[in-house]
């Protein structure tokens, strides 16, 4: 019997005291097992291995996934130029037979001329059939280029990329058949359009976008969307026929109407830069229309925050939106954008209102739609959520435009914050609750809506804590 086959036999025959602590060790263990082990160490500490044993000689080499991070290196020139060599060696030494399941580049802060090659890592890992790809640099290296070039791989399931910069066709993925989720974190993203057919997930948060001309995103297959808290011009939505739930949380767009801007707005000539036609034959609305086919949606902004209230003015219908979460921004020029909503959500069961901003009357702009002329389709809620911080003026105003419309609505919980706005504003913070009359709880407040007869039903009011909820 070869010294192979006698290794073989022994891993085969070990009792679980020899893997334990006796007998041969970690030595019991099958490659595989050794290699997965390996994979939790960054490459430098990995290839270390190779001086252990005769068989460990080999082992990094087939290695399932890469971590080149820069723990251990200083990242000025001649450290950068070393981690260039070491990081190229070693993809030229690894196994090319060995399948690569994950690929990921975490990097500090590096100040050279000779940049990390980091593209060529990227493409090599492409290369090795990667399945999931992750490049990480430190805020202090976001502007960092990568190549403009499409990426081209029938293997790639998963891209996570962190402050670099996007340009080009990159974000090309006509070539990615497989690529399922795309996550993206302090971004520039400076291109046309983001492109799949097979994206399921969507991840943007705290990018930057190219100013100048919107960015198209198109991925009809996309299911879940989470767009937070992004910079620049927002980026136009095409149709996402299979979206079940959308997040945008809307804080520091450049997007405003021309009057906003201290000049003029000539909608109907479409000569106002934000106001007017997207022209690209989809329609006008740059948010909302890629996200009716949702079933779930959260819509946050600021108050001052133009794009929802454009974007009302064309509304579509949300034929199969159930949940829906709106903050202040749909308080303004007398609840205009609430009743607007719910004029196109026809099978709306659940309302949630996050309150915490006071409505600065000096912020409140006139919109050209006027959602008073239209029927609702919303007749029935099932459940109402308020979250605010005190029950004022803006809650028994809310409660009262939805009994002056005749809204039954079967179960209305009030849940009161305790905390700064900051906090309420990302989900955060304590909760308590008290107890309110309906009839406290509608009282007729002038300007909630148009001068129409009060409906006779009565609304039950309920009220608990956040736990209960949760």
């Amino acid at each position: 019997m070869s010294l192979e086959q006698e290794a073989v036999s022994r891993r085969r025959n070990a009792t679980p005291e020899a893997i334990i602590g006796g007998g041969d060790g970690i030595d019991v263990l099958p490659d595989e097992i050794l290699q997965h082990v390996l994979s939790f160490l960054p490459v430098p500490e990995a290839v270390q291995t190779c001086v252990l044993a005769r068989r460990w000689q080999h082992l990094w080499k087939s290695m399932p996934v890469l971590r080149v991070t820069g723990e251990g290196w200083i990242l000025n020139r001649r450290g950068v130029r070393k981690l260039n060599k070491f990081v190229n060696h070693l993809l030229l030494l690894r196994d090319r037979t060995a399948p690569l399941h994950t690929c990921e580049v975490e990097l500090g802060t590096f100040r050279s001329q000779d940049d990390p090659q980091i593209n060529l890592w990227i493409r090599h890992a492409l290369l090795c059939q990667a399945q999931v790809l992750s490049v990480h640099l430190s805020r202090d290296n976001n502007s960092f280029d990568l190549e403009d070039l499409p990426l081209v791989s029938r293997h790639l399931t998963r891209l996570e990329l962190c402050n670099v910069m996007l340009n080009g066709n990159i974000l090309n993925f006509s070539r990615c058949p497989a690529l399922e989720e795309l996550w993206m974190r302090d971004c520039y993203i400076a291109l046309d359009v983001i492109l799949s057919q097979s994206v399921k997930r969507l991840t943007i948060l705290d990018c930057m976008f190219y100013q100048n001309a919107r960015t198209r995103i198109s991925i009809p297959s996309l299911v879940t969307l989470e767009f937070t808290e992004c910079w620049g011009r927002t980026p136009f939505l095409e149709s996402m026929p299979s979206l079940v739930t959308g997040s945008v949380k809307l804080t520091n767009c450049d997007d405003c109407c021309g009057k906003e801007a201290g000049s003029s707005c000539f909608n109907v000539s479409n000569t106002c830069e934000n106001c007017g036609a997207n022209n690209d034959g989809n329609g006008d609305c740059v948010l909302l229309n890629g996200l009716s086919e949702a079933k779930s949606l959260e819509l946050i902004a600021k108050p001052g925050v133009f794009i929802f209230r454009r974007d009302l003015m064309r509304c579509p219908t949300f034929s199969k939106l159930k949940t829906l979460l709106l903050n202040e921004w749909c308080m303004k020029t007398n609840l205009s954008a609430l009743i607007c909503l719910l004029q196109h959500t026809p099978v709306l069961d659940k309302l949630t209102i996050q309150l915490c901003e006071a409505i600065n009357s000096q912020m409140v702009t006139k919109e050209s739609y006027n959602p008073i002329e239209l029927p609702f389709a919303t007749k029935k809620l099932k459940v109402m959520e308020i979250k605010c911080e005190t029950i004022d003026e803006k809650v028994h105003k809310i409660l009262a435009v939805l009994d002056t419309y005749g809204i039954h609505i079967g179960q209305i919980n009030i849940h009161r914050s305790i905390g700064s706005s900051e906090d309420f504003f990302s989900g955060i913070g304590s909760w308590t609750s008290s107890t309110l009359e309906s009839e406290q709880a509608l009282p007729h407040i002038s300007g909630a809506g148009p001068p129409q007869p009060r409906s006779q039903s009565k609304l039950p009011l309920t009220e608990r804590s956040a736990s209960e909820h949760d």
